[in-house]
């Protein structure tokens, strides 16, 4: 028990080590990026205050004020100096070249605008990375606008009578699904974008259907296991059936019932000659009037008591 206990004491020293190198790495990534005064040393929030008391006061009451001195992991820099760099020497010559200023943050690319952010935020970093926002020239900032002072197009989400709202602004091509006879109430607040979309992450991969077990922690009934599997369930994920944001059709299904099973559950000897037979029994009676297959075969994801999916 002991050794054992032993041979994990390298193995997590390692994953700290680990750790505590890509803080440090992101705390000197982002002021390495920028032309800064030689021997610039960092003086702390207070000095900037001297001149920036509007600064100050616009920033009081968001998590980035000076008064919670936060500190970027691994670092030096607090408050002002985390994103404007080391201000020794702009306290001196207060020269607007001799920090990392307005312009020069106006410019910074895409990696650059991440770096900012990510420096103190580690807990974002592998989520970030390959996320759905990542790479697409939407930064922290295009977001968080009412915690920076990045002038962007975007309204801050507390404009908003909800916070899907504040992402529809983008995402507007969502706002047809969401007007749909059948569709997730999204519009009308009962649900948020963010309980199946993590906005610096994307769906869980962990397991082999990260897409599916979004979905299941709502439809918790729809997840297993049963005695009896629907084998197209269990091999693809709730899109091939659903479409999750709104359809035309009841269910949200991708398309007419009856249509969307029958691309799976199709013979060739099926038509009215044979009385509409699949597996060996005749449909017409149902199918002829109008019948859909989930009328019958509603315990469609999965059974206890039926191997052909039915409530009895």
């Amino acid at each position: 028990m002991r050794s054992s206990a032993l041979k994990t004491i390298p193995i997590l020293l390692s994953c700290w080590l680990i750790l505590f190198s890509s803080q440090a790495k992101a705390a000197d990534s982002f002021t390495a990026g920028f032309d800064l005064p030689e021997g610039a040393s960092y003086v702390g929030s207070e000095t900037c205050l001297d001149c920036h008391e509007d600064i100050d006061d616009a920033f009081a009451n968001t998590p980035h004020s000076v008064d919670r001195a936060f500190i970027v992991p691994a670092g030096q820099a607090t408050a002002c100096e985390a994103c404007h760099g080391p201000g020794s020497v702009h306290a001196e010559d207060e020269d607007a070249d001799s920090i990392i200023n307005a312009d020069m943050l106006r410019a910074m690319d895409d990696i650059q605008r991440d770096a900012m952010c990510l420096q103190c935020h580690t807990d974002r970093q592998l989520g970030w990375s390959g996320g759905p926002h990542q790479g697409t020239g939407i930064s922290c900032a295009d977001c968080h606008a009412d915690l920076v002072h990045f002038k962007v197009e975007a309204k801050p989400a507390v404009d908003f009578r909800n916070e899907s709202e504040f992402c529809i602004q983008c995402h507007t091509s969502q706002v047809t699904d969401f007007r749909m006879p059948f569709r997730h109430r999204v519009l009308e607040g009962q649900i948020m974008c963010n309980d199946c979309h993590d906005p610096h992450d994307g769906f869980p991969t962990d397991t082999w259907n990260g897409l599916s077990e979004t979905c299941l922690q709502c439809h918790t009934e729809m997840s297993g296991p049963f005695v009896f599997e629907h084998d197209g369930v269990q091999s693809e994920d709730c899109t091939m059936c659903h479409k999750p944001h709104g359809s035309t059709h009841d269910k949200m299904l991708v398309t007419d019932g009856n249509t969307l099973c029958l691309q799976c559950h199709y013979e060739a000897s099926f038509n009215s000659d044979d009385n509409w037979t699949l597996a060996d029994f005749p449909h017409g009676d149902t199918l002829g009037f109008e019948g859909r297959c989930y009328d019958c075969h509603n315990e469609i994801h999965g059974s206890n008591v039926s191997p052909s999916f039915r409530d009895q």
